[in-house]
């Protein structure tokens, strides 16, 4: 088994498996990992692969990023893996998720009162 780019921890509370996607100091950014296509109106990405090569149902990632503190978190799960052509769409997706967010360098600072 290779070295995959991304982990594959669950929360704590939920006991519900998250890709790490980011790393701070203090702070993980992850996307949840399912088996449901979406919840309302807001749909989960399919993966070509399973991670959890003891489950051969559908997965999906969630296309909500989440940040929380690193104890909220559990180890690392060993034998989840990512597929190439899914650590590919996820780069290609966070990448996406990036450039549609304007750099808060050139964002005109919050107005909060008005004179």
């Amino acid at each position: 088994m290779s070295k995959s780019l991304f982990t594959i921890r669950s929360k704590k509370h939920t006991k519900h498996p998250q890709i790490i996607v980011k790393v701070s100091r203090t702070m993980f950014s992850s996307l949840g990992l399912t088996h449901s296509k979406g919840r309302h109106k807001h749909r989960n990405k399919k993966l070509k692969k399973n991670p959890n090569p003891k489950d051969n149902t559908k997965a999906y990632v969630s296309r909500h990023l989440i940040e929380d503190f690193k104890f909220n978190y559990s180890k690392a799960f060993k034998n989840y893996q990512l597929s190439n052509e899914d650590i590919d769409e996820l780069i290609k997706f966070l990448q996406s998720k990036r450039s549609s967010h304007t750099d808060a360098s050139t964002r005109p600072p919050p107005v909060y009162f008005k004179h």
